[in-house]
């Protein structure tokens, strides 16, 4: 690892970020050209062999308000989000998202890339660079193989503790209420059926799969590399030549605000991959963005794109969280709590590795769902006027996702000790936007952030809708023991929907009866939204691959419009979102853009065969 004073001054290709795209990219051109000097630019820190962090069920350590491997972005206070700032976590660390994510396998539909409206980013393009990076270990017959990739560098299974018990309960329950199982959701095209939840863990190891341990250290490892890479460096800005040519990057150790800047020459391309929330500051203080901003903040205009740093997205959850009649080593709660101790944990994991609680993440079951014609009647007319026009003639696309997590994931000191599971519902395609744009020409100054959580309020009523399917299908479960109260909206005495009157009525009939919700009844559980909704992490498009007259700012090659020899390669170049969480398409993206950057450097990059003759076109010695 290079420390950031010796940083060479001269490389063919400088990667602005080193998490999951930025990562893909350079690993794959090395591969490719092992003598191409490639050196990576990371902000946060190296966490090779960390047990924060390649051990799974410790994930949710890493984005606490401590943690030293994200970096917390604040929102502007919202009066759609109860006048909240609202706090969105980014990796900052090697292997970003990926070394800090929940880890589960969650894949886009295939229409999701259609709707991107771009040659050579359709599903039909993308579903080989999905497949590129998975070793896929699920061995369930009902899954059709050819879907999914064998020989890739990234395990794919149930993981180490998953639970078939609590599986079937919540199955059962589904069905209870119309909701169908299926052997995949994660087939590209699944829209109205829930499932088991694989997770990007080694089913062997017990390890999380993230882009840093089985993409770069590997790599650097064989030591027949050019590529570098230094981590804890903060880039400042871009650096173009007269004829508008990305020329190389200025940069700065991370946290020296005294430090002066040092500068990269970079003689081939200059990458960008910092986010979604990164990517934008960084071409800002470039000269790249709204002329009208950059004007005011007295930086010269290299290319006036309005598009940086607008049309921010995330999906919105809330997770809700139920007493549960599971057994200690059946949920994760031991470990939030801090009962089960990590050397614990560790010993039960030598003790038996191919079973043991280190290896999970907990969210065994997953759903993508669209409402009954029942539901929609039930909307208001906004809302099915929506569903009429976006969803109901496309029934590839599901209106809420829907995943349960075993454990309890707030404050254990606040509620007795025990065993908890929750459910949460979030939007895969919001209609809220947002943006991040920066206030001043430093690095080391806080940007201007609207998360735009709710803005439209659509958002809000699917929302809602999907406050009350989880609650139909929880309550039908065996495991389910009633709320813990505080994670859910309080009704009002006399309430046909409080859960002590539904649950003792039920309990009496011996059967579920039926909730009536008042209108009271919906503003109070619309107004719980707004007070506890919160990002699932999935931050996206405030670089859109699209038209420059349309906001665009790269184009179908990644291109950014107005210069030359710069990309940019992550998340922030969704131009519409996906029903999924984005792991999946960060990976997918980066090989996508490893191909686009091998044919502009004239080196090997293969391409994988059609999905029927997926095993015999691709084998190990073919991956770069």
């Amino acid at each position: 690892m290079l420390k950031t004073n010796s940083i060479p001054s001269e490389a063919d290709i400088v990667v602005v970020g080193g998490g999951t795209t930025g990562l893909v990219v350079a690993t794959r051109l090395a591969r490719a050209d092992p003598k191409l000097s490639i050196v990576v630019l990371e902000q946060g820190a190296n966490i090779r062999n960390d047990p924060q962090i390649i051990n799974p069920a410790l994930y949710l350590t890493n984005i606490a308000p401590n943690s030293q491997t994200v970096t917390l972005h604040k929102s502007e206070a919202a009066e759609e989000v109860a006048g909240r700032e609202a706090i969105i976590p980014s990796g900052k660390c090697l292997g970003g998202g990926s070394a800090i994510n929940f880890m589960v396998y969650s894949r886009p539909q295939s229409i999701d890339f259609d709707d991107w409206k771009t040659d050579g980013w359709r599903g039909s393009d993308m579903v080989p660079f999905l497949r590129k990076c998975e070793c896929f270990q699920d061995t369930d017959p009902g899954i059709n193989r050819n879907l999914h990739g064998y020989q890739g560098e990234l395990s794919v299974s149930p993981g180490t503790n998953a639970q078939p018990a609590f599986q079937d309960d919540f199955f059962k329950a589904c069905k209870k209420v119309n909701i169908q199982q299926t052997a995949d959701v994660q087939d590209l095209k699944t829209s109205n059926a829930v499932g088991k939840w694989n997770m990007w863990i080694d089913r062997n190891t017990g390890l999380r799969q993230d882009v840093a341990h089985q993409y770069l250290f590997p790599l650097l490892d064989q030591a027949n590399t050019s590529l570098q890479v230094a981590p804890d460096t903060k880039v400042v800005r871009i650096l173009f030549d007269n004829q508008k040519a990305a020329s190389g990057v200025e940069y700065v150790a991370e946290g020296d605000v005294k430090s002066q800047p040092r500068v990269i020459k970079a003689t081939k391309q200059v990458i960008l991959a910092s986010g979604a929330l990164g990517s934008p500051p960084i071409l800002e203080r470039s000269g790249i963005g709204s002329r009208e901003l950059l004007n005011k903040l007295d930086i010269p205009v290299i290319s006036d794109l309005p598009g940086v740093g607008s049309s921010y997205r995330d999906h919105n959850v809330i997770f809700y969280p139920y007493k549960s009649t599971c057994e200690k080593d059946q949920t994760l709660d031991g470990i939030v709590s801090g009962r089960l101790g990590f050397k614990e944990a560790f010993q039960a994991k030598v003790a038996s590795p191919k079973k043991h609680i280190l290896g999970w993440n907990g969210l065994d079951c997953v759903g993508k769902l669209r409402p009954s014609k029942a539901d929609v009647a039930s909307f208001s007319p906004a809302l099915r006027q929506a569903w009429e026009r976006d969803f109901e003639p496309r029934p590839e696309r599901p209106l809420i996702l829907i995943s349960t997590l075993a454990a309890y994931i707030g404050d254990h000191s606040t509620v007795e000790e025990g065993q908890y599971f929750s459910c949460g519902a979030y939007t895969p395609y919001p209609y809220s936007r947002g943006s991040v744009h920066i206030k001043s020409r430093s690095v080391f100054d806080n940007g201007e952030f609207h998360c735009g959580f709710l803005s439209n309020r659509l958002d809000l009523e699917k929302l809602v809708w999907g406050y009350k399917l989880q609650r139909e299908i929880v309550r039908r479960m065996s495991c389910y023991r009633g709320p813990l109260q505080d994670g859910h909206p309080t009704f009002p005495l006399g309430s046909k929907a409080g859960y002590d009157v539904v649950d003792k009525q039920s309990a009496a009939r011996g059967s579920p009866v039926p909730i009536t919700y008042s209108k009271e009844d919906d503003e109070i559980i619309e107004s719980f939204i707004r007070e506890r909704v919160q990002t699932t992490w999935h931050s996206m498009g405030t670089c859109a691959m699209k038209p420059r007259e349309a906001n665009g700012v790269v184009d179908g090659n990644l291109d950014v419009y107005g210069v030359s020899k710069l990309k940019v390669v992550d998340l922030s170049i969704c131009p519409s979102n996906v029903s999924a969480n984005t792991y999946a398409t960060a990976l997918a993206i980066g090989e996508k853009a490893a191909s686009l950057l091998a044919k502009d450097l004239d080196i090997p990059y293969p391409v994988l065969g059609s999905a029927d003759n997926y095993g015999k076109s691709f084998d190990v010695q073919s991956r770069i």
